[in-house]
């Protein structure tokens, strides 16, 4: 039983050193998870999610949005989050979402969930609407070309506490699981044809 705490507090100070673990004052906690999209490369292992500020080949209206998906745990008293989306020059868009407006996953697992246009630098978020809670669009693969590449993002989570206190926690430091690379463009790897063809 020893050994077992030592190797959780062990992994707590590993997480706390790289800004993917935070705690408040009165106990509260979170651990920043993986942050995903509804666009993946086709073919990687691990699967590698990318954000898209245009798709050439749409087959329903979303040609210039991308979901976005911030998985996190949280313990104690949560009263919100302010959720960021850092880009690699620094620039930042935040969008503050209710503790009651986050999709969860589980009892302490939370997504925040929004839509990101790039193109446009547009934060627009879906918690928004309470009821029904925003879905997690199932990924769908596309492919890219490496010229394409116009930058990258991360997430950055500022958790409130219903007494007032604040800690940030990031997905910088969580290498591909935190970090999304953008492009200008991808392709859906494949579409449904329409019967006449």
């Amino acid at each position: 039983m020893k050994k077992l705490m030592l190797a959780a507090v062990g992994l707590t100070g590993i997480l706390a050193s790289c800004g993917s673990f935070g705690v408040a004052p009165d106990g509260t906690n979170a651990v920043m998870g993986k942050v995903t999209t509804e666009y993946k490369v086709a073919g990687t292992d691990p699967v590698r999610f990318v954000g898209c500020d245009r798709i050439t080949n749409p087959t329903d209206g979303r040609a210039t949005a991308t979901q976005v998906v911030v998985n996190f745990t949280a313990v104690g008293n949560l009263s919100k989050v302010d959720v960021s989306i850092v880009g690699a020059s620094g620039a930042k868009k935040t969008q503050t979402i209710q503790a009651v407006d986050l999709k969860k996953k589980s009892d302490n697992d939370y997504q925040a969930i929004f839509e990101f246009q790039s193109a446009t630098n547009d934060l627009i978020p879906a918690s928004i609407i309470v009821t029904p809670k925003p879905q997690v669009r199932e990924p769908r693969n596309i492919t890219v070309n490496a010229a394409d590449k116009v930058g990258s993002f991360h997430a950055e989570i500022l958790v409130y506490t219903t007494g007032g206190d604040t800690f940030p926690i990031t997905s910088k430091n969580l290498l591909k699981d935190g970090n999304i690379d953008v492009y200008s463009k991808c392709t859906l790897a494949s579409t449904a044809q329409p019967l006449s063809q």
